[in-house]
């Protein structure tokens, strides 16, 4: 293991001036609320997806879009 990569990035921030440890400070911020946007975005397990059964298709049942819609030479 290469050590903690927490107090190698301490240690260089030891070095910033003070202006650039605020642009360090404003790009962690950035990155943590697009962390908690991508939590609260993030797609739902499909087990809580609602379900909603209407029972078995009629055997004779023709989705062919011609039979649908008709077919007026497009």
């Amino acid at each position: 293991m290469q050590g903690d990569p927490t107090r190698a990035m301490l240690e260089k921030l030891r070095h910033l001036p003070p202006d650039r440890l605020a642009e360090v400070d404003d790009f962690i911020d950035f990155l943590l609320s697009r962390t908690v946007a991508a939590a609260r975005t993030a797609p739902r397990p499909t087990s809580d997806f609602p379900v909603i059964s209407v029972g078995q298709w009629p055997n004779d049942l023709n989705l062919r879009r011609e039979d649908l819609y008709g077919d007026d030479g497009r």
